[in-house]
């Protein structure tokens, strides 16, 4: 092993000569494709909103359940910005996140996970943020003193206490703050005109809640009114207060009991209470109610309760007495089949409710139930992608064309997760919101077309009159397309010259010549499946839903098989399902839990090549498997909850028997197991050398990495096993690293890599009383496994007669019994950022040179970094020889700065990747890449060292026909002369 010390002076070296070709601006962005998402929309965050008062248009903001702000172009769906506001894997749920914005106001204003942040409307660009102490459980703007828009916040600090705090718009600054030192639980915090209600929940004496509203003046924050409302009998949860309006002359607060009967109204301010009896649609059981209000100051103070059932939808219309402090019931809406929504749109001081339904678009007036204007909605209006359930939630925004006429776009979040906008019922765009938070993912083929060879070798093996009718009968059959045939030809002819057109989809789903068109089988933590076609700028294929899931709760999948034309994905707790790649359809489910003692199942290959699926127990050990099933013996390794690594063997009537057992040394954990890539071909056992010279490479299908990180010691540990003996091959240790971020690591052919940061102020002296010579700082390792240190040479295994990886002692030529351990090569580089995750390149031979595959979550990013620039062989401290040159070795630098060219991704940002996986094409040269994860999704080609087998887009097919025809005109002008020359030489002569 040679692992370099690294020294603060390395910092300073000079970066790395680029050694590839840089990938040229035309062929960035056509053979790769993006699904730059955002998220499932929440409803309470989600609106139009004009970005400035001078503007005339509205921009559409959400603040998703990803945590992810971005405002979209009504016109097409395209992200004009967005920030995430948290990390991966922190989703949002209920009232934890708030979205506002001011009406004619610039900024929006966010409150996620105790932190305040305006946002500049129109670019994204953050105006500044406020942390607080603890939750925050209410947001608002208020328009006080003389039209200043400030923001009022509720923060639950520690001991459960409220606190309101009035925040300068512009600077975020605290103008004043008023604390509730009652002990009542925080609730939320509304406006009106010339008053902020703060909002608590007190503990009701036997059971219940009892609501309190305290008035607050709007200048100076100081108590003006308090008083408590008999809530106890209904509200039970904060889930029972149903809606709390705000920003409206007359603000409401209204809430249900538990059997969603009744309704109890009111009007904040006062002690008066409205009980409404929830209609009764026969033996319909009611599901939810959703209150929706306007939010402007001059608006009419109506608001509509939305009831959903599951089978119908309707409404009723409420209108506010601001001066009598009470409600009444105005109109309601007729009962609709299926799942539907309500919004609210307000154009001054008029409001308007339009009604989203899978059939129609209607708007009606919050004073009349007349509809106003009417819409059927085209089918498949949303793109084909639209869930048989209906329509979660929507946002409208209605605009009066002029006398009794209007226009209006509602924004459709769709239960899938998608997000599409209809605009008085014609669809305009949808975009794939359900691809966010894929979970696993794999690649499937394409079927091939029966060739000509198939039909000629069928034809074979018949006798000469049945060939001869099978070929007529086929010949005949033919002809029908040959009009088609025909009528393509001069497209093809001209595709063919000038390239194709972007933006044309390939129906058929029919693998291609070079093997670039494949489908990717992708799994969500929301229960979809979902394919892609990576040949066609990665275009769905189909979206479907696996399993129905709770809210809050995670599809929490393994991973993805796929075997001939079924995909089979493997959930924890023993759940399965198996569906079919080309069209989605379910072939076979077995939900999770059936087994208690059932922790997941392994999929193994039996002596005919089927996949036979192990269960695997809590515990670690295998479950039975049918003998008929499993005709062979094999490995199987699995965990054991204290983290330990279990080596078993399971063969054929007997019971699995545990070999081995893997534990790390005292005071580690094992964070991480990594085994080498399904695809993994070798195309040569040695590397030659430049002068000639050959180290064989350690070769063993069965080797496992392990990772182990030590917490109190700041230490990490690296352990190369095989897994059929549990025979440690090699282990190193590296010290001062900060073991509270991921290891990053993957395992090809022979030789492995990983990321570490090193970080000394976390770790303790070494025994001479000084700190590790490593500075503070991200680093990769990569290693090599040869057979021996010595050129030309097998080690042991040279002599070996037999070698066995479950009796690991070899008895050479000489009698003498030894180990065979491989001898690894190392180097470490500095590098500018975290690494994430790791994977490699993978062609069909395995001939071209693997990429290392690493996603950088510091730049969104997604790189590839030539093996070359990491082989452990180069030369340190000094010029490489002319063999090392020749064999395209060169000078070691331990500072290995990225280079742009080796960004796949160009200058995309691909939010919260978390996995890579790569296939190979028919051609040597090229690798499918697809990168997935909590946000977006990325799809590409990889050529490590270029094109060799196909011509690139530089080459000129109409060049090389003008050339030809040219030559041919000039050999036709030039023959005649020649041939004239040559008959008077003759007579000449």
């Amino acid at each position: 092993m040679r692992l370099h010390a690294l020294s603060p002076a390395v910092l300073l070296l000079t970066i790395l000569t680029p050694i590839t070709q840089a990938v040229f601006q035309d062929e960035a962005y056509q053979t790769d494709y993006q699904y730059a998402l955002l998220g499932t929309p929440q409803s309470h965050t989600t609106f139009f909103h004009r970005p400035s008062a001078a503007s005339k248009a509205s921009l559409l903001y959400t603040l998703s359940e990803k945590y992810v702000l971005g405002a979209i172009n009504p016109k097409d769906g395209a992200i004009l910005w967005r920030q995430r506001l948290a990390g991966i894997g922190h989703n949002l749920t209920g009232s934890e996140s708030y979205l506002r914005a001011g009406n004619g106001e610039n900024t929006v204003i966010s409150a996620v996970d105790g932190i305040v942040r305006a946002w500049d409307a129109a670019d994204g660009r953050l105006v500044w943020e406020r942390e607080g102490s603890g939750k925050i459980r209410g947001l608002e703007v208020s328009e006080i003193e003389g039209g200043s828009k400030d923001v009022l916040v509720l923060i639950e600090e520690q001991g459960g206490k409220g606190v309101i705090k009035r925040l300068k718009a512009g600077t975020g600054e605290v103008i004043w703050e008023f604390a509730d030192e009652s002990g009542d639980l925080p609730f939320t915090v509304s406006t009106s005109s010339n008053a902020i209600f703060y909002i608590s929940l007190h503990s009701a004496l036997l059971k219940g809640f009892k609501t309190k509203v305290t008035e607050l003046d709007l200048v100076t924050g100081r108590q003006t009114g308090q008083h408590t409302l008999s809530s106890d009998s209904e509200v039970t949860s904060k889930d029972s207060i149903l809606y709390v309006g705000a920003h409206t002359i007359a603000p409401v607060i209204v809430w249900t009991d538990k059997s969603l009967k009744t309704l109890k109204v009111n009007v904040l301010g006062s002690k008066h209470i409205d009980s409404f009896a929830v209609p009764d649609h026969g033996d319909e059981e009611l599901e939810q109610i959703v209150i929706h209000g306007p939010r402007l100051v001059y608006a009419q103070p109506h608001f509509l309760a939305h009831f959903q059932s599951a089978k119908s939808h309707w409404a009723e219309v409420y209108h506010v007495d601001a001066s009598k402090k009470s409600t009444k019931q105005a109109y309601d809406l007729p009962q609709v089949a299926g799942k539907g929504a309500f919004s609210t749109s307000s154009v001054d001081v008029n409001v308007y409710f339009t009604r989203n339904s899978d059939l129609e678009v209607s708007l009606v007036s919050s004073t009349s139930h007349e509809i106003l204007e009417h819409w059927p909605v085209r089918p498949k209006s949303h793109g084909g992608l639209a869930d048989p359930e209906g329509i979660a939630h929507a946002v409208s925004e209605v605009v009066l064309k002029g006398g009794s006429s209007f226009a209006v776009r509602s924004a459709v979040t769709l239960p899938s997760g998608d997000w599409g906008l209809v605009r008085n019922g014609d669809p305009v765009w949808v975009r794939p919101e359900s691809l966010a938070g894929v979970v696993a993912a794999a690649w499937a083929e394409l079927p091939e077309e029966e060739g000509l060879a198939q039909v000629l070798a069928l034809e074979s093996h018949h006798n000469v009159l049945t060939a001869y009718i099978h070929r007529v009968i086929r010949h005949t059959g033919d002809l029908k397309h040959f009009p088609s045939w025909i009528r393509s030809l001069p497209g093809r002819v001209m595709a063919s010259f000038v390239g194709d057109k972007p933006g044309l989809h390939i129906q058929n789903l029919q693998r291609d010549n070079f093997g670039f068109r494949k489908i990717t089988i992708m799994a969500t933590e929301n229960g979809r499946v979902i394919a892609l076609d990576a040949g066609d700028q990665g275009r769905i294929i189909w979206n479907i839903r696996a399993v129905d899931l709770p809210r809050g709760k995670s599809w929490d999948v393994i991973d993805i098989e796929v075997e001939g034309g079924n995909a089979l994905i493997r959930v924890v707790g023993g759940e399965f399902l198996r569906v079919e790649t080309l069209t989605g359809k379910v072939l076979q489910y077995q939900p999770g839990g059936l087994i208690s003692s059932l922790k997941t199942s392994v999929p193994v290959r039996n002596a005919s090549g089927g996949m036979v699926l192990v269960p695997i127990n809590n515990d670690g050990s295998p479950g039975e498997v049918p003998d008929e099933r499993l005709d062979r013996a094999t490995t199987v390794v699995t965990r054991r909850p204290d983290g330990a690594v279990l080596g078993w063997t399971l063969t054929k009537n007997a019971k699995p028997i545990m070999t081995w057992e893997f534990e790390p040394a005292a005071g580690e954990r094992i964070s991480s197991v990594t085994t080498r890539p399904s695809h993994d071909p070798v195309a040569s056992i040695g590397k030659a050398l430049g002068d000639r010279n050959v180290l064989y490479k350690y070769l063993n299908p069965n080797l496992i990495l392990i990772t182990a990180v030590g917490l109190a010691t700041s230490s990490a540990s690296i352990y190369l096993l095989d897994s059929i003996s549990g025979q440690t091959l090699y282990t190193t240790t590296h010290s001062g690293i900060d073991a509270s971020k991921p290891i990053a690591a993957t395992f090809s052919e022979n030789w492995f890599a990983y990321s570490l940061f090193f970080d000394p102020s976390s770790t303790t002296n070494t025994p001479d009383g000084t700190r590790p010579p490593v500075p503070k700082s991200y680093q990769l390792i990569i290693s090599e496994i040869y057979e021996s240190s010595l050129r030309n040479d097998r080690g042991p295994l040279g002599s070996a007669q037999n070698f066995s990886s479950i009796h690991p002692m070899i008895t050479t030529s000489s009698d003498i019994s030894m180990i065979s351990l491989p001898h690894v090569l190392s180097q470490a580089f500095v590098i500018p950022g975290p690494v994430s995750h790791m994977s490699v390149t993978s062609t069909l031979q395995g001939i071209t040179p693997r990429s290392l595959l690493c996603i950088l979550p510091s730049l969104n990013a997604l790189l590839s970094i030539p093996r070359a620039v990491l082989d452990p062989r180069r030369p340190v401290d000094r010029d490489p020889t002319p063999a090392e040159l020749e064999e395209g070795l060169f000078k070691y630098n331990p500072v290995l700065d990225f280079e742009p060219k080796w960004l796949l991704t160009h200058t995309r940002e691909v939010m919260g990747l978390r996995g890579v996986i790569t296939t190979p094409t028919a051609l040597e040269s090229t690798s499918l890449v697809f990168a997935y994860g909590d946000m977006d999704v990325f799809g590409t080609r990889v050529a490590p060292i270029g094109g060799f087998d196909i011509l690139g887009k530089g080459f000129s097919k109409l060049q090389l026909v003008g050339t030809v025809l040219a030559l041919g005109v000039g050999t036709g002008i030039l023959a005649p002369m020649v041939r004239k020359k040559q008959i008077d030489a003759l007579w000449i002569s």
